[in-house]
């Protein structure tokens, strides 16, 4: 039964180097700057090797911040449950184990600072904030020293959830409507590839 597994903090770290490796080597990011600069003839905002190499680097980070909250979302399946929904104590300490460790690794692999890894952990909490109804996935409280992993936030009704605006100023803000009608299915793509790496490192069925 999926309640009785163990979610193992080591699987947070190849959930890490997964999310990394689809969004930089498998091309992601350059994929969606080039589709829609092909979409609207804009081949401007990527016209040079040095202004694709940003947009890949910015809007990455943020396609990685739409992932993990998508991630933390889908978790509970592993227990058996449904997704978003809060965890019992046992299962939320597992569950704040398996991000310390993506953290841990996420930074490693991206190279940043620990003043990168908490600006990063800031923008999580403004993600959540204007998204789904629970918290942030958090590391060790040491960083972070808000409510845990799992728990119930409050019931306010949450904002538009800042991907789409956020990437399309980073794409192409003189074209702000089409860039985030772009970046909205882009977020769509995020979301299903997010939870295939869920789904093949934790080893539970894709959501449908």
């Amino acid at each position: 039964m999926p309640a009785a597994r163990k979610l193992f903090p080591s699987y947070g770290g190849a959930v890490a180097q997964a999310l990394c490796h689809s969004l930089e080597r498998d091309g992601m990011v350059r994929n969606f700057v080039a589709s829609y600069a092909r979409e609207f003839d804009r081949r401007a905002v990527a016209a040079s090797a040095a202004q694709a190499h940003e947009l890949e680097v910015t809007i990455g980070r943020e396609a990685l911040l739409a992932m993990i909250i998508e991630v933390r979302e889908q978790l509970p399946r592993f227990f058996g449950k449904r997704r978003g929904v809060a965890l019992a104590e046992a299962q939320a300490s597992a569950a704040s184990a398996f991000f310390d460790q993506l953290f841990s690794t996420l930074g490693r692999v991206e190279r940043w600072s620990e003043e990168e890894m908490d600006e990063f952990l800031r923008d999580l909490e403004l993600y959540a904030r204007m998204g789904p109804q629970h918290p942030a996935p958090k590391p060790s409280p040491r960083r972070v020293s808000s409510a845990k992993s799992g728990a119930v936030r409050d019931a306010a009704q949450p904002e538009r959830f800042p991907f789409p605006d956020r990437c399309a100023l980073l794409l192409d803000p003189s074209m702000m409507e089409k860039a985030r009608r772009a970046a909205d299915r882009f977020h769509d793509e995020l979301v299903r590839a997010a939870g295939k790496i869920l789904a093949r490192a934790l080893g539970i069925r894709e959501a449908r």
